[in-house]
């Protein structure tokens, strides 16, 4: 039987920085079909812009945390250019396979820096309006989740977005079985169960907020089986 009370520490496979070549690829295009199809990319970019809703933004610089293939913030850099923004997106991910794959896909997109790097190496000599992650905290244990948090919220100048996994029997289901019929990349079938047990529940992420010590934050649901978590730091 699979416990969903609690997070799962099974480990995934891209949690390796060693991990690359074409599994690395076929994993990646694999995240990225369901960002785009499941929802992952229109909640990052709906959060976005409700924590900008209350003011004037015609410049905003995003660091994006974990970024893969750099898909969200390809579709943010789409979303403020329709409105009008100067963005300007630091994706750093700690797998260098992973960020010359990033690199090559946003090679067409300038506002666009990607950058090998440590989560827990990055230093407050830069900060950022926003600070983003998706599919990306669930990979951490709560205490070393709860660290992230202070480090993005200490590097933000006006909020943070996390969004990741709903912990949910439904979507742990639906996953493993999808993945065994869809999916080409061994890698996607392993780690995508594994990440929906390792993802959050409602209570997870309120004990998080408080270990993280944020100010001015909320939790939405999105379908399918998505939280978002949005921190304010300055109320404009």
């Amino acid at each position: 039987m699979v416990d969903f009370r609690q997070r799962s520490t099974a480990p995934e496979h891209m949690d390796h920085a060693t991990i690359d070549g074409h599994e690395v690829v076929a994993a990646l295009n694999e995240i990225e079909y369901v960002n785009r199809f499941l929802g992952g990319i229109n909640a990052s970019r709906e959060a976005l812009s409700r924590l900008l809703s209350s003011g004037n933004w015609p410049s905003l610089s995003v660091l994006d945390i974990g970024t893969g293939s750099a898909d969200i913030p390809m579709a943010l850099v789409h979303w403020a250019r329709r409105q009008q923004i100067a963005i300007n997106i630091t994706a750093v991910d700690f797998n260098p396979a992973i960020c010359e794959v990033a690199r090559q896909r946003t090679a067409a997109y300038p506002e666009i820096t990607v950058q090998k790097s440590d989560v827990f190496a990055l230093t407050d000599s830069a900060t950022f309006d926003v600070v983003h992650c998706a599919m990306f905290l669930h990979h951490f244990p709560q205490s070393q989740a709860a660290d992230i948090l202070r480090i993005m919220y200490r590097l933000c100048r006006h909020g943070i977005i996390v969004n990741d996994l709903h912990r949910h029997p439904f979507a742990y289901y639906s996953i493993t079985y999808l993945s065994r019929l869809l999916s080409l990349s061994p890698m996607f079938q392993h780690d995508g169960p594994i990440s929906v047990l390792r993802g959050f529940q409602r209570p997870d992420l309120e004990a998080l907020i408080k270990m993280g010590g944020l100010a001015n934050a909320e939790i939405t649901w999105r379908w399918p089986f998505r939280y978002v978590m949005t921190a304010w730091k300055l109320l404009a």
